[in-house]
C-alpha cells in the first residue's frame, strides 16, 4: 500500500486516478477518501462523486465510489500508481514520472482552482506554488501563506517565501512577510535568502515578527540596528556586545573630571 503521504506530494491525483488507485488497491479504502478529501477541497469542492468520496467512511461504499470515479475517463490512471509504487519503494523506474504526474501539471495549473481563495489556502505541494508564481497567479501569494501553514519543512518552504517577499507586486510581498511570520513562529528559523531580500526591501511586519519568533542571537547585526532605531530606548544587552560585533550601541565617552586648582595658601 501507498501511503496517503507520499501520494499527495509526489503526484498531483486526478479524481479518476484516485478511483484507480482505490478500486485495484493501490491504496486501501481510508487512504483513497483522504486523497479525495484533499483533492476534493483543491479543486474548490465541487459538487459530484468526488464529495461524495470525501464524506465516505465505509470502505465497501468508498471502494464503490472508486470504481465509479475510474471509470469516469478512458485514460490510463493506472501509469501514476506505477510511478508512485516504484518511487515508494525505491526501485528508481519510471523516474519521468514526477515530471509527467507532478511538474508539468502544476506548470498547466492542474490540481488546484486557481480562483478559489480557500482551495488555495490549502495548497501543500511546493511545486505548485513554483508553478504559480512562474504564472504570476492572483493568489500566488495566499499560496505561499498555504504552504507555510501546511508544509512540514520549514527549509522547502523559505525558498517560497523569499520569492513572494522580493515579488514585484506589493500585495505579493505583503503576503509573503505574512508566510515568513507563520514559519517563524511554528519552526522558529529563518533563512539567509529571506533575510538578504528583507536587507534590500525592508518590511517593518516581516522583521517584527522575526525579532518576536526567532531567537535573537541567530539575527544579524543589521537587523538587531533596524530594530534598536524603531525602538530607540532600547539598549543590546552588555552579553550581546560581542557576539554581535559592530551592533552594540557604544558608550558614551567618560567626561574628564575636572580637577580643581590648588592655591597655595601659605603666606610669601
Amino acid at each position: 500500500m501507498i501511503p496517503a503521504g507520499h501520494a499527495r506530494y509526489r503526484a498531483s491525483l486526478t479524481p479518476a486516478e484516485i478511483g484507480r488507485g482505490g478500486a485495484d488497491g493501490w491504496v486501501d479504502a481510508a487512504t483513497a477518501a483522504a486523497l479525495a478529501a484533499l483533492a476534493w477541497h483543491d479543486l474548490g469542492r465541487p459538487p459530484g462523486v468526488l464529495g461524495e468520496l470525501a464524506g465516505a467512511t465505509d470502505a465497501a461504499h468508498a471502494l464503490a465510489l472508486c470504481r465509479v470515479l475510474a471509470a469516469t475517463t478512458r485514460a490510463d490512471t493506472t501509469a501514476v500508481w506505477r510511478y508512485l509504487a516504484a518511487d515508494w519503494a525505491g526501485t528508481g523506474e519510471r523516474s519521468d514520472g514526477r515530471r509527467r504526474f507532478l511538474l508539468d501539471r502544476a506548470q498547466r495549473g492542474e490540481g488546484v482552482n486557481w480562483h478559489d481563495h480557500a482551495a488555495v489556502m490549502g495548497t501543500a505541494r511546493p511545486e505548485d506554488v513554483d508553478a504559480a508564481l512562474d504564472r504570476d497567479e492572483d493568489l500566488a501569494g495566499v499560496a505561499v501563506i498555504g504552504l507555510a501553514l501546511s508544509h512540514p519543512d520549514p527549509w522547502t518552504v523559505l525558498p517560497r517565501v523569499a520569492r513572494a517577499l522580493d515579488h514585484n507586486r506589493l500585495e505579493v510581498r505583503a503576503q509573503g512577510a505574512t508566510a515568513l511570520a507563520h514559519v517563524a513562529r511554528l519552526h522558529g528559523v529563518v533563512s539567509r535568502e529571506c533575510l538578504q531580500v528583507l536587507r534590500h526591501h525592508p518590511h517593518d511586519v516581516a522583521e517584527d515578527d522575526l525579532w518576536t519568533f526567532v531567537t535573537h542571537h541567530r539575527l544579524p547585526p543589521w537587523l538587531w540596528w533596524r530594530r534598536l532605531r524603531a525602538r530607540p530606548r532600547r539598549r543590546v544587552p552588555r552579553a550581546r556586545h560581542a557576539r554581535l560585533p559592530g551592533c552594540a550601541v557604544p558608550a558614551p565617552a567618560t567626561p574628564a573630571r575636572r580637577v580643581a586648582a590648588t592655591v597655595d595658601a601659605s603666606p610669601a
